[in-house]
Parts: structure tokens; C-alpha cells; sequence
């Protein structure tokens, strides 16, 4: 607590309203360039690359140009800052620390949705102070008259949708109708304990985490479970949904359990950390109300394999012979 209070007494209000207005101008340009290469002229250039051999993780030129156009605009206006993004190259300042006020990008969250025409994706960019998730401002792609919003926040100061206030849909417990946001995986991997009653809600798979997170804060899912998210696809999002009211339960890297979150990387008081450690940086969340998300990180668990089931089985029944060897051994005797 110490920790966020100096924080509020070292960024004022003015400076943080300054900074968010900054972003909401950042995240509708990021926008533009995006319904470019999206709906427009450069539908036709997108130039694919993989960053993996299974071709699953795509990149493109409007990852790329989008990330261009908001480098320059950060460093144009705050050129002390620093600026973390998901298309920097895999040593870029790697051993370099990381300066008191830093912006995370990720220029477009959801490519593959993107490249296969579906417009459930996010330009999202957030900015930490020591640590410390600051602002937030994320472009979503929305049938209204602008073609999308921009939802933004500071610490402090509420969640908004251009103008007008979201908050997270309020339930105490998981509403069978409502939507919610697993990962593809959970089905295989991960299970609800019996704390969950009847159906935990109904599923939906987005393909971006950003988009997720935002829709968390606007009251559309009632909560959302994101398995291992880097630090640019969740900092803005999930800012916004502690701004809209709700809670993020987040296992920060070293730790074994989920807590509320508060600053991604509380050793900062020791020392900055590098560019490395923080593009390194993991931290599996759920983000929902105050009541459903401690709820729900408590109510989540990995499935036995089959391997461990079987494991077990065996040894069950190597404990049951042994019993039952050491009863005939005492009657006969």
C-alpha cells in the first residue's frame, strides 16, 4: 500500500489526465492505421510472417506499422520514456533498465482473427510508472458510427468507453446465461471445483486476450480466465477492469498463487528491472467483480493426467497388497 501511495503523490492527477488524453489520441490513430490494412487501401498488403515454426503466431505489416506509428508518436512527446512492444526484435535493449515511466504495446492483439476478417481485435497501450500499472487505452473494433471505440483509464479516475462510464457486470456468483472467457485449452487441462454450482457460464473463446479484458470491463463477459499472457497483451486491460470496478487475481512470475493485483513487478524498489526480465514476464489472470474473481481463482484446477492417474492407481493398490500381506503374516503367526 506504501508503494501506491507514493505513486499517487509522485503522479498527480493533472499529470495522469495529461497522459491518459495522450493515449485515447494514440489508440484511435492506432485504430486507423489498423481499418487500413483491415478494410481499406492496404487490405491487400499485409505481408504475413510467422514468429513460429508451426506458422501459429502470425505477424504482420500492420502489426508492425501500427507499432511504428505509436513508438514515434510516444517518443516524439515523451522522449524520456521508455517503450516495451510485442514486434520489438528478441534483443532489442535486452540488458538496458527499464526507466521510471514506460509504455507497453501490443499493436494488434488477435492477428490470426484480423487476417481471417473477423474484427474481434485490439490495439492495446498501457503505461507502468515503477512498476506500477498506470493508464490504459484500448482500440476496439465496434458496429457503431466510428466503426470502433477507445476505452481508457487512468489509476484512479474510473473506466470509459469514449465518453461514457463502463463497469463490470456485478453477480456474486457465475450467471448460467452470461457470457464468459476461457482459454481454447481449459476444457483438456483444467477443471471447476465443486464451489462452482451448475454452469459456470457461457463460453467463449476470443483469440485476444486485449479484446477479452475489455470486454470484462464493459459488463459484456462477467469474467474472463487468461492462462499466460505476456505483459503487453494484459496491462491495459487489465487496468481498465480495476478501473470498471472489478478485480484482477493475478500469479505474478515466482509466486505460487493469485492475488489482487497491484504493481507487476514489486522488487522495482530494489532496482529497475531490464527490458529482458520484463519481455520475459508471465502472468496467468482472471478479471471479473470484486466478489466472482477471487471466486472463480479459487475455483480452478488442473485435471489429473492419465499418466498421474494411473500412477496413482498403482500405488493404492501396491498399499492395499501390502496390508493385506502384513494381516496374513500376523494371523498366521
Amino acid at each position: 500500500m506504501t508503494e501506491e501511495v507514493n505513486m499517487a503523490v509522485d503522479v498527480d492527477h493533472v499529470l495522469r489526465k495529461e497522459l491518459e488524453d495522450f493515449a485515447v489520441s494514440l489508440a484511435w490513430g492506432a485504430g486507423s492505421v489498423l481499418m487500413e490494412y483491415f478494410s481499406g487501401t492496404l487490405s491487400a498488403n499485409l505481408n504475413i510472417e510467422y514468429k513460429d515454426k508451426n506458422q501459429k503466431d502470425p505477424v504482420t505489416s500492420a502489426d508492425k506499422t501500427t507499432q511504428d506509428y505509436l513508438i514515434n508518436e510516444i517518443s516524439d512527446k515523451f522522449p524520456e520514456h521508455g517503450i516495451l512492444g510485442e514486434e520489438d526484435s528478441k534483443d532489442s535493449g535486452d540488458d538496458a533498465l527499464v526507466p521510471d515511466f514506460l509504455w507497453v504495446l501490443d499493436p494488434l492483439d488477435g492477428t490470426t482473427n484480423f487476417l481471417n476478417g473477423l474484427p474481434i481485435f485490439a490495439s492495446s497501450i498501457g503505461l507502468l510508472y515503477k512498476g506500477w500499472p498506470l493508464i490504459a487505452a484500448l482500440y476496439i473494433p465496434w458496429p457503431n458510427s466510428r466503426g470502433g471505440f477507445v476505452l481508457h483509464c487512468h489509476r484512479g479516475g474510473g473506466c470509459y468507453a469514449d465518453d461514457g462510464v463502463v463497469t463490470v457486470y456485478e453477480t456474486a456468483k457465475p450467471v448460467a446465461n452470461r457470457l464468459i472467457g476461457l482459454p481454447g485449452y481449459f476444457a483438456q487441462g483444467m477443471r471447476f471445483s465443486k464451489n462452482i454450482k451448475g454452469s459456470p457460464g457461457e463460453l467463449r473463446t476470443t483469440g485476444s486476450i486485449a479484446y477479452e479484458l475489455a470486454m470484462t470491463a464493459c459488463g459484456i463477459l462477467q469474467y474472463a480466465v487468461i492462462g499466460a499472457p505476456r505483459m503487453w497483451d494484459m496491462l491495459a486491460g487489465a487496468l481498465a477492469v480495476q478501473e470498471a470496478g472489478g478485480t484482477i487475481m493475478i500469479r505474478l512470475p515466482g509466486e505460487k498463487l493469485q492475488e489482487p493485483m497491484g504493481s507487476l513487478y514489486p522488487d522495482y524498489y530494489l532496482g529497475s528491472p531490464t527490458f529482458k526480465q520484463l519481455r520475459n514476464w508471465i502472468g496467468p489472470l482472471i478479471g471479473g467483480n470484486r466478489q466472482l474473481a477471487p471466486l472463480i481463482s479459487q475455483s480452478i484446477h488442473r485435471k489429473s493426467s492419465m499418466r498421474s492417474v494411473v500412477k496413482m492407481t498403482w500405488l493404492n493398490c501396491k498399499h492395499i497388497a501390502a496390508k493385506r500381506a502384513k494381516s496374513k503374516n500376523g494371523n498366521t503367526s
